[in-house]
């Protein structure tokens, strides 16, 4: 029987290390302390190197390691280089009629360089009414503005500069490619100038139709962008954009509350690049837009729906001579397709006369006393604003 001197350890609980040639036998107890006090040289020595690096380093006369800027580049610092440089702070001057006497008033606004001759496009509620315009570019050069026209059933404006250089223009998206849930940036000058060229970013939260105009006898359907990006006073006619730097829309309006008590967030919306594309078009040819005109008056049955929804849309009366009494609609007939294609409401009506072109030949497809036809119109030029009102 072996002796307690000599009886070997129980195998778990031994280690044989090999230091310096020599085996060296540890019990279960001694290597845990062993093992402790390993691990608490190794920490120790790991942070005595870090101070010795961090605190002596510069007492060297070495610079301190420091960890560079990361590289990565927003999608909304990409599209903000991209597009600030064709934005805009718009200053409108003009007089106020007030129980003392008329006073001056001050207006700022944005807009954004379309055409590097100087055409830039605003909202017209940032620059009716005024007295004098100014532009002042991203690069701080102040410019008298002259007004080109404005259109104020789409709220937009023209105005343009002479900088006796070309200026930067910002490129447009087509409308198709406007999606929901998409990013989108705004840039411009909320509140005026101390806060000049502030971007801010979110989504577009949906492509709504709606009706839109300055004033009552203004309102069209207009299928506007509604989005959650921080648009505030003075970010009116400025430009949203998309990841890739194109301008999606024209900013507009914002909805501060849904009514009275009832406060809105996150609630903003911006004219289609398509329907700005349309109108600064006809606005620098010819002073005004030229739509397409039916020369009928319809009448929606219920009056009031949301754009999603199903309503009769039907003719109430005709102008005389115009294109459909021309083509022989009459009063009474219930629009049911336009070329072959379902008419849902008067929005999708509306929205469909608004895209066609003076001129087009459209097919309606109506119905009166269960006898459905079709009536060929040539669809006509629609009067200039101030013969129609």
């Amino acid at each position: 029987m072996p002796s307690a001197r000599t009886k070997p350890p129980d195998a778990g609980g031994m280690l044989v290390a090999a230091l310096g040639g020599t085996s060296v036998i540890l019990g279960a107890s001694a290597l845990r302390r062993w093992l402790l006090g390993l691990a608490a040289g190794a920490a120790g020595a790991c942070v005595g190197g870090a101070l010795v690096f961090f605190v002596l380093r510069p007492c060297l006369g070495e610079r301190p390691l420091l960890l560079p800027h990361a590289a990565v580049v927003s999608p909304a610092a990409a599209v903000y280089r991209r597009v600030a440089p064709s934005v805009v702070l718009v200053t409108s001057r003009s007089t106020a009629a007030t129980p003392s006497g008329t006073q001056p008033q001050l207006g700022w606004g944005s807009g954004v360089i379309f055409d590097p001759r100087g055409y830039i496009v605003t909202n017209e509620h940032v620059v009716a009414g005024a007295k004098d315009l100014t532009v002042t570019l991203a690069d701080g050069q102040t410019l008298p503005a002259s007004l080109v026209g404005g259109d104020p059933a789409t709220d937009l404006a023209v105005v343009r500069v002479r900088a006796g250089r070309p200026l930067v223009a910002a490129a447009f998206a087509a409308d198709a490619s406007i999606v929901p849930g998409e990013l989108a940036v705004a840039i411009g000058n909320p509140l005026g100038p101390q806060f000049a060229l502030t971007v801010t970013q979110g989504v577009v939260s949906a492509i709504r139709p709606m009706l839109y105009g300055l004033r009552p006898q203004d309102e069209r359907v207009t299928a506007m962008i509604q989005t959650d990006v921080a648009i505030n006073p003075g970010n009116s006619g400025g430009p949203l954009c998309d990841a890739q730097g194109l301008v999606m829309g024209i900013n507009s309006i914002q909805v501060p509350q849904v009514s009275p008590g009832i406060a809105a967030a996150g609630l903003g919306f911006a004219i289609p690049a398509g329907t700005v594309r349309q109108v600064v078009d006809d606005l620098v040819r010819h002073g005004y837009v030229r739509r397409a005109w039916l020369g009928a008056f319809l009448k929606a049955t219920p009056p009031r729906v949301l754009p999603a929804e199903r309503q009769a849309v039907d003719v109430d009366r005709l102008v005389p001579g115009g294109p459909a009494e021309t083509a022989g609609l009459r009063a009474g007939d219930r629009i049911l397709a336009w070329n072959g294609v379902p008419v849902r409401n008067y929005y999708d009506l509306v929205l469909r006369i608004n895209a066609a072109l003076p001129g087009q030949r459209v097919a309606l497809t109506v119905s009166a006393g269960g006898v459905i036809r079709v009536v060929t119109v040539v669809l006509g030029l629609a009067p200039p604003p101030a013969a129609a009102s």
